[in-house]
C-alpha cells in the first residue's frame, strides 16, 4: 500500500501549497470575472481537501480509492515534470525506512520550514529502533 500511502500524504499535506496563474483572456469562473493578464492564486492544499472530491477530507486514509486525484503536482500542461520520480522516490524511501525501523517515534518537536508556499520540515527528531537486519542487496 506504499504507493497509495504516498498519494494520501501528498493529498493531505501538499508540499506546494499554492501557485499562481495569469489569465490569457477574460473569463468567467464560478461567478467571478477574471480579466485577461490578471494573476490568480491557486490554493492547491485547499483543493486537496475539497469535500466534493474527497470524503472526510481531513482524515488520513491510505485506503482512499481516489487519493491520487489530488493537485499537489498541479495538473494539465502545468503538471510537475518530476512528479513520477518524486512518487517513486517517496515510495522507495518510506518502504525502506519502515522495513529497517518498523516503529519510528518522534523524539521532540519537528521544526517546520518557514516558507509561505512550500511545506516540509527542516528537522524531525526521531527514535529509530532497528527491526530485522536488512537483506543483502
Amino acid at each position: 500500500m506504499w504507493p497509495n500511502a504516498v498519494e494520501e500524504v501528498l493529498r493531505l499535506d501538499a508540499p506546494v501549497q499554492m501557485t499562481s496563474r495569469t489569465a490569457a483572456c477574460d473569463v468567467e469562473l464560478a461567478g467571478h470575472h477574471i480579466a485577461a493578464h490578471q494573476t490568480v492564486a491557486l490554493l492547491l492544499g485547499g483543493a486537496n481537501r475539497d469535500p466534493d472530491v474527497f470524503a472526510e477530507p481531513d482524515t488520513f486514509d491510505i485506503t482512499r480509492a481516489n487519493a491520487k486525484d489530488h493537485l499537489s503536482f498541479s495538473s494539465g500542461v502545468h503538471a510537475c515534470l518530476g512528479a513520477s520520480l518524486a512518487r517513486m522516490e517517496a515510495t522507495i524511501a518510506l518502504r525502506a525506512l519502515f522495513d529497517r525501523f518498523p516503529a519510528p517515534q518522534l523524539d521532540g518537536t519537528p521544526t517546520p520550514r518557514v516558507l509561505a508556499t512550500l511545506r516540509g520540515f527542516s528537522h524531525v527528531p526521531a527514535k529509530l529502533r532497528a527491526g530485522a537486519p536488512c537483506p543483502p542487496a
